[in-house]
């Protein structure tokens, strides 16, 4: 998506993000090449429709002064916690925009307990279909206990029941449950649940193209204040983190991926080296760059692996499919993609990007028009969100993830409500 702009902008949205954590010496980064050769390997469906024009120019835009920590807007949605509305939004939006859907048919929804009656987050689960000898999932509950499994986007088909195994950490024996899939199930455990994750993956993608400019250096300084948030939220805990930037073809380059660091400075250093430059035409490689960060390697086991993808476009019409079977891996893998639609995102990107929130356990976020920076900020397609400080919502979702519990925001820090919100449920 292009817009006539100066460029130095990146900077400031990884600051945000960057303040949280620190990474490893001798990150590989990956030369353009072989970058490119990667993001070739995923299909192309031939002859789909094109995709919608560019929306009209926006408005001038509104950069109050220095770029600093503190000021962009932003809300979110918690799709997975308000599924019935998301699957119609889903539909409608698949009509519309004639872009592919993912499968989220016959989803396994449960909270998990442990025996103290408290909400049991980080235990390891295993979901398999009744009588099958190996799982086609296995994962950790998430936030409040949470387990949102969708077996059809798996590729474990359209289940009806589905056995449930919560293995307790050391020597235990794994408490076994049938569930019926489609609806939330309170699961009572034996044992407690105790969330205490070994390390945090971290990866930035981020849309550098000419219309990411009016932005660009506000969101590199919120990554940055991000990154140190992680740290103090996650003391202890070994942090990495990894950058993606990409445009499109005909561009500089298509996606630059850099690999993990557990140095801070290097990861900052990676982004005050980008800026906003290329793109041409309303969609971008996004598809391309998210497999792309997909397959890096990330760590297994007990810990939280964060995608967060900055953009303002989605990927072309005849390569949208890339979008969601790399959002697939990412589920695969127990890798969260958070997106984080900017000034001039439209239906397609908001589709696109919340059907790869909620399969992967993320969450929508999205830039408001509140803090007066950047270009015009269109309106989700969600009926409530609160608005605070993009710095203040993703320090909310770091510890929340964390710590394992759902951490919201303090009154004093909501600029204003949009509908009727209960702890990331939408009442209305």
């Amino acid at each position: 998506m292009t817009k006539t702009f100066s460029a130095p902008r990146i900077a400031l949205m990884a600051s945000v993000f960057l303040s949280a954590c620190d990474v490893p010496e001798g990150a590989v980064i990956l030369e353009e090449p072989m970058v490119e050769a990667a993001a070739d390997m995923a299909p192309s469906a031939k002859g789909s429709t094109a995709i919608a024009p560019a929306p009209l120019p926006l408005p001038p835009s509104r950069n109050p002064g220095r770029a600093r920590r503190g000021v962009v807007t932003a809300g979110d949605i918690d799709d997975a916690l308000n599924l019935a509305s998301f699957t119609r939004y889903q539909a409608k939006s698949r009509k519309a925009l004639k872009l592919p859907m993912a499968n989220l048919s016959t989803p396994v929804l449960a909270q998990l307990r442990g025996a103290d009656g408290q909400p049991a987050p980080g235990v390891r689960v295993t979901l398999r279909k009744p009588g099958a000898a190996e799982p086609f999932y296995a994962g950790y509950s998430g936030v409040d206990g949470m387990i949102s499994v969708f077996p059809a986007s798996l590729g474990a088909g359209r289940l009806r029941e589905v056995e449930l195994r919560a293995i307790p950490e050391g020597q235990g024996t794994p408490m076994v449950q049938r569930l019926k899939t489609g609806k939330r199930a309170q699961v009572q455990l034996p044992f407690s649940g105790d969330w205490k994750p070994d390390f945090l993956d971290m990866v930035f993608v981020v849309d550098t193209t000419g219309s990411m400019a009016d932005e660009l250096a506000w969101l590199t300084k919120e990554l940055k204040g991000l990154t140190r948030q992680a740290k103090r939220a996650a003391s202890g805990v070994d942090i990495r983190y990894g950058l993606v930037v990409y445009r499109d073809d005909g561009d500089a380059y298509v996606v630059k991926n850099y690999g993990f660091t557990k140095q801070q400075s290097q990861m900052q250093g990676w982004l005050r080296q980008q800026s906003a430059g290329g793109g041409g035409d309303y969609p971008e490689a996004a598809g391309r760059a998210l497999a792309s960060a997909a397959g890096m390697q990330w760590r297994s086991g007990k810990g939280e692996r964060l995608l967060i993808h900055v953009a303002d476009a989605p990927e072309h019409n005849n390569r949208a499919k890339t979008y969601l079977q790399a959002a697939r891996t990412a589920a695969s893998k127990g890798i969260q993609v958070f997106g984080l639609g900017a000034s001039g995102v439209g239906p397609e990107a908001e589709y696109l990007m919340r059907q790869a929130a909620v399969q992967t356990g993320g969450r929508y976020m999205f830039l408001t028009d509140d803090s007066g920076v950047g270009y015009s900020h269109a309106e989700p397609t969600v009926s409530c969100y609160r608005v605070t400080a993009l710095t203040d919502l993703v320090g909310r979702v770091l510890r929340s993830e964390l710590t394992g519990r759902r951490i919201e925001a303090a009154p004093s820090k909501v600029v204003r409500e949009v509908g009727s919100y209960r702890k990331g449920v939408c009442l209305n």
